[in-house]
């Protein structure tokens, strides 16, 4: 196997045990070592829009709206770029629906909530748009 092939699959294993590290300090709500985890899983892998989507859900608990709309953002743009899993796309709209109707902008929320329906008719998001 040629070495940067090996380099590249050991970059993922590790950005996966620093998501599940980000994932078991977000459910113990140590927000902040969460985003260093996360962080960290997205230094090793850019491209996995679950790290984004993953940071995004720590920053709409602390309540920072914005940041939590700027990392789905990061997550949408890159299954824009291309070949993407169309599930992991509309999870990154949904939860980008949902901070956007927290800050009260109804309207942008329900039409992105529309966008990740066409993208992928998950229960959760036909929920969020009920709520919106």
């Amino acid at each position: 196997m040629p070495e940067e092939e090996r380099i590249k699959i050991n970059n993922k294993k590790e950005a996966e045990a620093l998501k599940k590290q980000g994932n078991e300090l977000y459910m113990k709500k140590k927000f902040a070592e969460a985003l260093a985890a996360y962080d960290g899983a997205i230094a090793k892998d850019p491209e996995e829009i679950t790290y984004h989507t993953n940071k995004a859900a720590v920053y709409f608990e602390m309540k920072d709206y914005d940041a939590c709309i700027q990392s789905c953002d990061g997550g949408i743009e890159i299954a824009q770029k291309g070949n993407y899993d169309y599930v992991k796309l509309s999870k990154a709209m949904a939860r980008k629906a949902n901070a956007l109707v927290q800050q009260d902008k109804f309207d942008e929320g329900i039409a992105l909530y529309g966008k990740a329906l066409i993208e992928n008719q998950d229960h959760a998001i036909k929920m969020g748009l009920q709520k919106a």
